[in-house]
């Protein structure tokens, strides 16, 4: 989307589970200096996966539930400005800042595991 639209500010979002899928391509990021801002939601946990397991197989669970990650630990070892909220009162001053901030950043949220939620995929993905 950045390179497509160079003067628009792009923001992306994903969970950490997306997040240890897509890490790799910080680098291209930061090679070229492309100025998005990464907001990670980090709940340990590949929760859509994980509510239909429960759901599906009756809170049978495999393979969805991973260790905290420092994600903004990680996203600086790239090069990238990255800020990590523990707190909500935190948010919104990072996100503030991440988005002003000339180059590519990272927001990590540290947020609470989301399972008991409805799966918004159908069952049989989980």
């Amino acid at each position: 989307a950045q390179v497509g639209r160079p003067n628009a500010k792009v923001v992306s979002v994903m969970g950490d589970g997306s997040f240890g899928f897509s890490v790799g391509e910080f680098e291209t990021v930061v090679r070229l200096g492309l100025p998005i801002t990464f907001v990670v939601f980090s709940n340990s946990v590949y929760g859509w996966i994980k509510a239909g397991q429960k759901s599906g197989f009756d809170g049978r669970y495999f393979s969805v539930d991973f260790t905290r990650t420092d994600h903004a630990a990680v996203a600086a070892a790239y090069g990238l400005k990255s800020w990590r909220v523990e707190e909500p009162g935190e948010l919104e001053a990072a996100l503030k800042a991440a988005i002003a901030t000339d180059g590519p950043t990272l927001v990590d949220v540290v947020a609470q595991p989301l399972q008991d939620a409805a799966a918004p995929v159908s069952e049989w993905v989980a």
